[in-house]
């Protein structure tokens, strides 16, 4: 005899129930099809810009030197 957390018995009004839930549910928002410039990191910019002043700095400051 199989007991009731078999996986292999199938609970008919547990699957409608969930299909009905699944019915009922919103559907899933579409998800971007193009990435950000700088990816998904939020401090990107910052690390970029960071980058960019340094080598400023260090190319136009053998010019002052």
């Amino acid at each position: 005899m199989a007991r009731k957390d078999d996986p292999r018995v199938t609970d008919l009004s547990r699957y409608r129930r969930a299909r009905e839930a699944a019915r009922r549910a919103p559907p899933p928002k579409p998800k971007s099809r193009r990435e950000p410039f700088l990816g998904a990191r939020p401090r990107a910019g910052l690390i970029l810009a960071a980058v960019v002043f340094v080598v400023l700095a260090l190319s136009f400051g053998q010019l002052f030197h």
